[in-house]
């Protein structure tokens, strides 16, 4: 009976050259994920730093209203290493756009592949959509590396660009998951699709993301109006949403690691097995 049993284990364990395969999936799927999560993710922790490290170097200014971010990095201690994380956080987003773009019309195709005036209508939405998140991910260099020591108007215009084009992103990019979750026939989407799960936690986290911002722009919109509550109380209020909203942004495009991860080890399996084949 033992020997049967080890006969069976030993039928059933994978081959070398399948646990190779398998290994090297898997590290091409963390090589391309891994610094889309966790760079992006540094902006969450840069930007509590920059409030707490503003409360210990500005202790007069924070007696009399809550400070912004764009407040906090006008200080150069603050600023020059909190744009210095903004730039890398860029440079990973745009690199991510690369095959993420491709992604989309993969799955746009194989979605609609019966109804060519819906690849065409969705495909047009994805590249607009691409282009919001461009300028907004430009903005928020833009806003970043100039300050309100250095470049007060510079600074609004970026972050007008960022908040406004990142919100319009992430609400296109949701409507457009909507529709390909609801339009999805079944079966298996082709290996260079987008991840369907994280299509799917898409469709609930963006409209998340969407209220959150929504809020955001009317806390900035009345913080100057006369309230029946404090000035600072309103801009403490205003300024914590801030923070949740940008990191909200920043949580949603950290879902694109799934996609990333997928896509990385679909892409060397397919290699390995043509290798193989040949």
């Amino acid at each position: 009976m033992q020997d049967a049993d080890r006969g069976e284990a030993e039928m059933t364990r994978p081959s070398p050259r399948a646990e190779r395969s398998l290994f090297l999936d898997r590290l091409a799927g963390l090589a391309v994920s891994v610094p889309l999560a966790l760079v992006p993710g540094s902006a969450i922790a840069m930007m509590v730093w920059a409030r707490f490290a503003f409360y210990q170097r500005h202790p007069d200014y924070v007696q009399e209203s809550a400070p912004t971010i764009s407040r906090a990095i006008s200080d150069p201690f603050i600023g020059a290493p909190f744009a210095m994380t903004i730039l890398a956080v860029t440079a990973v987003i745009f690199t991510a756009l690369v095959f993420l773009s491709r992604a989309f019309q993969v799955t746009i195709a194989h979605v609609w592949h019966d109804t060519p005036e819906q690849v065409r209508g969705r495909s047009r939405l994805s590249r607009i959509m691409i282009a919001c998140q461009v300028i907004g991910s430009s903005g928020m260099v833009l806003c970043t590396q100039y300050t309100f020591e250095n470049g007060h108007d510079l600074h609004m215009l970026g972050s007008y660009l960022f908040f406004i084009f990142q919100m319009l992103a992430i609400g296109m990019n949701g409507f457009l998951c909507t529709r390909i979750v609801r339009a999805d026939h079944g079966g298996p989407w082709p290996d260079t699709a987008l991840s369907p799960v994280a299509t799917r936690f898409r469709v609930m986290f963006s409209k998340v993301v969407v209220v959150a911002a929504l809020i955001y722009f009317t806390l900035f919109a009345i913080k100057r109006m006369d309230l029946p509550v404090t000035e600072y109380t309103i801009y403490y209020v205003y300024t914590v949403q801030e923070i949740i909203t940008i990191s909200a942004f920043i949580l949603y495009l950290m879902t694109f690691s799934l996609d990333a991860y997928r896509l990385g080890s679909r892409a060397v399996r397919s290699r390995l097995e043509t290798a193989e084949a040949a």
